[in-house]
């Protein structure tokens, strides 16, 4: 069984082995704007956002999941989860075109494809932008 539930200090250490993304995930647990996927007693997948982070609307800033507990379904609920805490007119994020697993999880989730920035990325690659509307 698996638990979507927010992060705290102690799963800094359990999410590091398999976090591919730079940043500051000990800020983000702080904030409160971490949560984490638990199975079996152990951490295997993380998202994080900013409440504030693209034009004042909320932003999921990095979702992982373990290599081990992908295809599992665990990006769909932590972006579910995010979608229903964030607060806001919608809730926006990002992932690199060649990153095709990350745009089939939001378009079967309903976010709609808002925009592109070419060459954004240190490999060069399209940075494709996606956006769905939150509730209230």
């Amino acid at each position: 069984m698996t638990t979507i539930r927010p992060a705290t200090a102690a799963d800094e250490a359990a999410i590091l082995p398999f976090d591919a993304f730079a940043g500051d995930r000990r800020s983000e647990i702080l904030a409160g704007h971490c949560v984490v996927a638990q199975a079996d007693d152990q951490v295997v997948a993380y998202a994080s956002w900013a409440p504030a982070g693209l034009l004042g609307q909320p932003f999921l800033s990095y979702l992982c999941v373990r290599p081990s507990h992908r295809r599992q379904g665990l990006a769909t609920a932590l972006i579910r989860h995010i979608q229903g805490v964030a607060t806001g007119r919608m809730l926006i994020s990002s992932t690199e075109d060649w990153c095709v697993e990350m745009q089939q999880i939001f378009e079967r989730l309903g976010w709609q494809r808002v925009g592109t920035i070419a060459t954004i990325n240190q490999d060069g690659s399209v940075e494709v932008f996606y956006a769905v509307p939150l509730p209230g």
